[in-house]
């Protein structure tokens, strides 16, 4: 005989998992609906004009959601048409590793990519002292530059890793500009950080990655997701962006984001989802509900379960051979939430014929 108690309490389990499971397996499609209206007739993203930085940024969404950027087409113009034809005016380490890891995952060759040799313009940006570009390149480009040349399979510079090591705060963390000042960290930077070690071959039980993910553990919040940095005078609330890229070095170290709960069943993902507006863009803030671009084209990858670079190849001399497809935990916890999401309909059905 079953127990009546427990047969409710089983499959009110079961519904509060399928409510939670539904939001995260909808949300990316929704949010590349949006990024679609945000396209503008240059083929680019931004507002009011295109740049680089957000058409690069854009492409790695499209295609971590499964879409190809070349068939986003306006009048002609496409992200990659416009990102070629600013190819030669790259000028900083950050925007061309962007443009890196953009060319790469649509399946474009960097080596010659709007008449470009991308791979070889970034390695010539290395400075003796390990720092990638000039004086408007900070953190985040250090970071992109080191997942840009793991996407190409290029060896990645032992002093590069090390400026990039050795600017970690006691803490845990990384401040946007290179400061190891305690209390300057950020969530943000430690995250895209914890990224770029992993894919430098730094390993994930290491003590300067161990760190950061100790530090992660005492930054999320109620809802599941994270804030720019706790504590702060700015506030301590959970945003997007924050959510998004910490949730993808947990990813990258490893993690399995699902155990990471907080309250009855909030995890990172859920928070993110959370995020998500009625028009299928994101927000940076509950409290500012306005579609935000970065947040969205910064959510959409991490919900899926990818990190960077999503995709890598090996160059040549002027070709490029793909060997891996974006595969950087989006299959599992794609094939999760399904999984869970059939036992809980096949559960319920069970339990409710043998309760008839």
């Amino acid at each position: 005989m079953f127990n009546k108690t427990r047969i409710l309490t089983t499959l009110l389990a079961l519904v509060s998992l399928l409510l939670t499971a539904l939001p995260v397996l909808s949300a990316a499609p929704e949010a590349v609906d949006w990024l679609r209206t945000q396209q503008n007739d240059d083929g680019g993203f931004g507002d009011p004009d295109s740049s680089v930085s957000n058409t690069a940024d854009a492409v790695q969404a499209i295609i971590a959601a499964g879409e190809d950027p070349h068939m986003w087409d306006k009048g002609g113009n496409t992200p990659l048409t416009f990102l070629a034809v600013r190819a030669t005016d790259l000028s900083t380490a950050g925007d061309t590793a962007k443009m890196v890891l953009a060319a790469v995952a649509a399946g474009e060759d960097p080596r010659d990519f709007g008449g470009v040799d991308l791979v070889a313009a970034l390695e010539g940006m290395l400075g003796n002292d390990g720092k990638f570009g000039g004086e408007m390149d900070f953190q985040f480009s250090q970071c992109l530059a080191i997942l840009a040349l793991k996407s190409v399979s290029r060896p990645i510079p032992a002093s590069a890793v090390d400026y990039l090591k050795d600017s970690q705060i006691e803490d845990g963390t990384w401040a946007w500009n290179f400061s190891t000042t305690a209390g300057e960290g950020d969530n943000n930077s430690a995250a895209m950080a914890v990224m770029a070690l992993i894919a430098a071959g730094e390993p994930a039980d290491g003590q300067v990655v161990h760190k950061t993910v100790t530090h992660f553990e005492g930054q999320q919040n109620d809802d599941g997701g994270f804030p720019y940095i706790n504590p702060s005078a700015y506030g301590t609330d959970s945003d997007a962006n924050s959510t998004a890229v910490v949730l993808q070095a947990l990813i990258a170290a490893g993690e399995d984001p699902a155990t990471w709960v907080k309250g009855e069943a909030n995890t990172p993902l859920t928070a993110l989802a959370g995020f998500q507006n009625d028009d299928g863009s994101f927000a940076w803030q509950l409290i500012f509900p306005d579609p935000n671009f970065l947040a969205t084209v910064q959510a959409v990858p991490a919900l899926l379960g990818k990190v960077y670079p999503i995709v890598t190849t090996t160059v040549g001399e002027a070709t490029v051979v793909p060997e891996t497809l974006p595969e950087t935990g989006a299959d599992v916890l794609q094939a999760g939430w399904l999984v869970l999401v059939g036992l809980a309909l096949a559960s319920g059905g069970l339990i409710l014929r043998r309760c008839r």
